[in-house]
């Protein structure tokens, strides 16, 4: 935990650093540069080199490097994309945040969901709304899923295009529930229920009954599944900076009561800020329920010896408002320092990479959730959704999650220093430390002055 903090230190120091040398405050959050068109390509000498940063290592990035290399062979002689793996997502953030100051940022990269308001305040980029307009004959934003869209629209402005997007769900050992005199059918929509299930488990001597990562990400998720937006005012989506956050609204905090219950009566594994912790937990068959990425499915599949399923994420606010949020990475397209005909042969890999065909390939090997909405029609991945119910579970939980400002999640450039907050709270709260109200107070209150804090750094 001390490393992750040191780590998310350093994230914001950089990033306050890089914006503040940028003078990235220009009255709003999207980045104006005009977008060049195919004809910018046309016109370069010789071929045209992308270099493209991403933080996804294993067989995620495995799966990436198939479609670069697929890409590259259908475009030999002319644009050649080389991927470079940076590390997780963290890691990431702060090389680029390096990369601005230093004046070398990369063609294109893929930045987490939570570096988005960076993204935006540092102004490094083309928007991909803009790119779109400007090369018709490539990815149509209309085929991709609105959902996925909402998150990365600023100001009503597409800046980045969903690339491996991710939905939360619960993943159930059904073996472990057996041994307990569980059926099948039990019933796991809402979080009492799970808690109820995870007690029965434990009581049972079937070992625990419930595990997650410490990370943000679950806070945010028990939040807008809760119908509560975690950031204020309205998680920064009408045209406002985020001044602060809410971690103790009543339906928020009655959510995050009872996770933290399940750990601090020994129901749940603690498996530590470390999410690969809690995977290799339920995958060896440990522990009975596990809320975790559809990311992990392909992961589970491949190594669970026992009967599993992934279940939607359970939501406890009013549907029409309340669902969980899309995690995972969205591409970007620099700008500063890189040429026209390199923006337009960006743009083109990723018209590639977010294809009907390339999002199949992708969600088969990963298990991530296709973002083109003319994947799931494709003969190929209708076979793939028949042998493997987790990605048909994951899908319709992203079609039909509701667009709201609690689902939209929250647009702050401070969101990862909020984060490294909130998880510090819950591992005092989960570990019975502090009592969850306290804990969620401070944390509340120390988001808050790190939020002040960036604002004051962005000069907004």
């Amino acid at each position: 935990m001390r490393r992750a903090k040191t780590a998310a230190l350093c994230v914001a120091s950089l990033m306050s650093l890089t914006l503040a040398a940028c003078g990235s405050s220009h009255g709003d959050d999207s980045p104006t540069s005009a977008a060049p068109g195919p004809s910018a390509l046309s016109a370069a000498n010789g071929g045209v080199n992308v270099t493209f940063w991403h933080a996804l290592g294993g067989a995620n990035g495995e799966a990436l490097q198939a479609l670069v290399d697929q890409f590259n062979a259908a475009h030999s002689g002319k644009i050649k994309v080389t991927a470079v793996y940076q590390g997780t997502y963290p890691d990431l953030l702060a090389k680029y945040s390096a990369a601005v100051r230093a004046k070398a940022t990369p063609s294109l990269l893929t930045m987490y969901d939570v570096g988005t308001g960076f993204m935006a305040d540092a102004h490094q980029t083309v928007a991909a709304q803009d790119l779109a307009a400007a090369n018709p004959g490539q990815l149509d934003l209309a085929d991709l899923q609105k959902a996925a869209k909402a998150y990365y629209t600023v100001n009503g402005k597409l800046l980045s295009v969903p690339f491996n997007t991710s939905t939360p769900l619960l993943y159930v050992n059904d073996s472990l529930l057996a041994k307990a005199g569980l059926p099948a059918t039990t019933p796991l929509s809402t979080l009492t229920e799970i808690a109820a299930v995870a007690t029965k488990v434990k009581s049972a001597g079937a070992g625990p009954g419930f595990t997650e990562p410490y990370d943000g990400w679950w806070a945010e998720q028990l939040t807008s599944a809760s119908g509560t937006t975690l950031c204020t005012p309205d998680n920064g989506r009408t045209g406002a900076p985020v001044t602060g956050i809410t971690l103790t609204a009543d339906a928020q905090v009655n959510a995050l009561s009872i996770v933290a219950g399940l750990y601090r009566n020994g129901t749940a594994l603690d498996t530590g800020t470390d999410g690969s912790q809690a995977l290799t937990a339920f995958t060896a068959g440990k522990v009975a329920m596990m809320f975790n990425s559809s990311g992990a499915a392909t992961q589970i599949r491949k190594a669970a010896a026992f009967s599993w399923r992934a279940l939607p994420y359970p939501v406890g606010g009013d549907k029409s408002t309340a669902g969980p949020i899309i995690g995972g990475a969205s591409l970007w397209v620099s700008n500063n320092g890189h040429s026209s005909a390199e923006q337009v042969a960006s743009w083109q890999f990723i018209s590639f990479l977010d294809g009907a065909a390339s999002q199949a390939a992708f969600s088969q090997a990963t298990g991530y959730v296709p973002v083109n909405t003319g994947t799931p029609g494709l003969a190929a991945y209708q076979t793939t959704l028949a042998t493997r119910p987790e990605l048909r579970t994951a899908l319709n939980q992203l079609t039909g999650t509701a667009s709201s400002t609690a689902t939209a999640g929250c647009l702050s450039g401070a969101l990862p220093t909020i984060r490294t907050d909130v998880i510090s709270a819950l591992q005092s709260a989960f570990s019975g430390s502090t009592p969850l109200k306290d804990a969620l107070s401070a944390a509340q209150t120390k988001a808050d002055g790190d939020i002040g804090n960036y604002l004051q750094q962005v000069g907004k």
